[in-house]
């Protein structure tokens, strides 16, 4: 049989990291199938993997555009699959094969993304109805749905009226951390023990209220740290840097723009705590990711994050500053409760594989296949 899977945000974060990860083991265990992996032209001298029943098909293609809607479908169909993979949410709604869809949350549902500047608001609401479509869509015909955990399997079920047992559970993976660490702490301005948070800076991910409760650590607990919020800078980190600014903490919030595999495995390592302050996580990988460096995690109470990173965290809620920075100096204080959470850490990251995300993920696929005969 022949699967596509949609590999165009594979050197990308987060969705990236799953796909590359995800194929990779699935190549590992399937070698009767034949796969066929859409690429990003730009990408494709940058992707390792490499098997003898897989070809990459790149093409001049993004996501979220009518690009992808006119186009893409035509090229999928090109390639006769009996079944395609559509690794995120957007899809070519004129596409009429069967295929199974990743569904990683659905927190562009329930939070709004608005730039401050550059997408202006009326676009934004055009592509945000263009999105609930494609979800939509995605949901009712694909043959079956793959979330990354319970919680979004339930937010999915409650949202669309789906029946559960259409969608499937398979779970990310902390593992395979990058050993190479490498960092000059100088070069971006790190001179004190810090707090650590990589990622993003979308609103629901609560940068706004991290840097608030930080600055409560500096006055009201006297703490000499500084904060490191890593991650490519968008016009969200920006806007954050110049509240910063405003606020006179300019010195103790260093925004270090993107960094490299080995210089972000040096940041974890060199961390005193991994601090995670989400509203709205499909999964929260990088809480995995930091317990593989033996950082200790404090996280938000919310959606999934309890239900992956379970007792080895310690939670606040994400929306009272007071609670956060509370939480937070409370670990900072007690270097026995940080050895309990990095052992703890140690043992929660073995729940989880990428070789047990492809299974499930191949099991799927077999399923939907056999349908075919």
């Amino acid at each position: 049989m022949k699967i596509v899977i949609d590999g165009r945000f594979i050197k990308q974060t987060g969705i990236g990291r799953y796909i590359e990860e995800m194929v990779e083991q699935v190549l590992l265990l399937d070698k009767k199938n034949e796969y066929v992996l859409i690429v990003r032209e730009k990408d494709k001298d940058l992707i390792s993997l490499k098997a003898k029943n897989l070809s990459l098909l790149p093409v001049d293609m993004d996501w979220y555009n009518f690009k992808e809607q006119i186009r893409l479908a035509k090229i999928i169909e090109s390639q006769k699959p009996d079944l395609v993979h559509f690794t995120n949410f957007n899809f070519p709604l004129r596409y009429r094969g069967k295929f199974v869809m990743t569904i990683h949350d659905l927190t562009l549902l329930h939070f709004q993304n608005i730039r401050k500047r550059g997408v202006g608001t009326l676009k934004y609401k055009v592509r945000d109805q263009a999105r609930r479509l494609a979800m939509r869509q995605g949901v009712k015909r694909a043959k079956m749905i793959l979330v990354d955990s319970e919680y979004v399997k339930e937010d999915i079920a409650g949202t669309y009226h789906v029946r559960r047992n259409k969608i499937v559970v398979a779970p990310l993976a902390g593992e395979a951390a990058y050993q190479r660490a490498r960092v000059d702490l100088e070069k971006y301005g790190i001179n004190k023990p810090f707090l650590f948070y990589t990622g993003n800076a979308y609103p629901h991910k609560n940068l706004e209220r991290l840097i608030l409760a930080f600055g409560r650590l500096t006055t009201k607990y006297l703490l000499d740290y500084q904060l490191v919020i890593g991650g490519k800078k968008d016009d969200f980190h920006e806007g954050l840097e110049e509240e910063v600014k405003k606020s006179g903490l300019s010195e103790r919030v260093i925004f270090t723009g993107f960094v490299s595999d080995a210089e972000l495995a040096g940041l974890y390592k060199a961390a005193t705590l991994y601090v995670l302050p989400s509203l709205s996580e499909g999964f929260g990988l990088p809480g995995l990711e930091a317990m593989s460096y033996g950082l200790p995690v404090v996280s938000s109470n919310a959606t999934c994050l309890p239900e992956v990173l379970e007792d080895a965290a310690v939670y606040f809620n994400p929306r009272s500053v007071n609670d956060m920075a509370a939480v937070v100096a409370k670990v900072l204080a007690d270097k026995d409760l940080q050895a309990k959470l990095v052992k703890k850490g140690y043992k929660q990251i073995k729940k989880y594989s990428w070789r047990k995300t492809a299974k499930i993920t191949l099991e799927v696929y077999e399923k939907i296949l056999r349908q075919n005969k």
